[in-house]
């Protein structure tokens, strides 16, 4: 073997033994080749939930591996993630994560990532009013609703996930290891419906879980 070869067999096996970046990739529309080209060239070993409604998956599908809809649909893979990536964070979805709707998903992935306290990058393009990909699409970041859209983004950072741009996001995942959620915030307990989404954050060694949730697994034998 060459030189070359053999430099090129070391970075694949180097870059095989690195944890994973789970990419969670929903339907909002602004900058998606872009960020595709960026993401497919950032040296990241990555994993790729690809949400039923996008057209463009094709493209997604080159930058790493697609995880199948059957398993991400039912639970958070085991991997040992670096961190869960929403490059088309919208404000729907954000809202659906601070008010507690987890009907969708990719809402509910997030949630277990959460609480698992896996770091959770999200680019602001699609949800912050002030982005300049709303100002192209005439958003006004002055208006009252624009106001509340802010409020809910504080407490969505508040949670645990963190906003930024893609060079940061990039700067980030080229570190050691990003930022965890921050161990500082009031710990929540584990309610019924979570246990009953996913029983295996019950497992966890700091779970901590309200007496219904303990009723409902000591019910169910799990």
């Amino acid at each position: 073997m060459t030189d070359e070869q053999i430099e090129r067999l070391v970075t694949n096996i180097l870059h095989r033994l690195q944890p994973p970046v789970l990419v969670m990739v929903t339907d909002a529309e602004g900058y998606r080749q872009q960020i595709c080209r960026r993401l497919a060239t950032s040296g990241q070993r990555m994993q790729l939930a690809l949400d039923d409604t996008i057209a463009d998956s094709a493209q997604w599908q080159k930058t790493g591996e697609v995880l199948p809809a059957h398993v991400w649909h039912k639970a958070l893979p085991s991997e040992p993630y670096r961190a869960l990536l929403l490059p088309f964070l919208d404000y729907p979805l954000a809202a659906q994560l601070v008010n507690g709707n987890l009907q969708s998903p990719v809402a509910q992935r997030l949630h277990d990532a959460l609480l698992a306290g896996i770091p959770v990058l999200a680019l602001r393009y699609h949800c912050d009013p002030e982005s300049e990909l709303n100002q192209l699409c005439g958003v006004k970041a002055n208006s009252a609703y624009a106001a509340k859209i802010q409020s809910t983004l504080s407490q969505l950072a508040a949670a645990g996930v963190r906003l930024c741009t893609m060079n940061e996001l990039l700067n980030i995942l080229a570190s050691d290891q990003p930022e965890a959620t921050p161990v500082g915030l009031p710990r929540r307990y584990l309610t019924v419906t979570d246990v009953e989404m996913n029983p295996s954050l019950a497992t966890t060694p700091d779970a901590l879980l309200t007496d219904a949730a303990k009723d409902f697994l000591n019910e169910r034998k799990i």
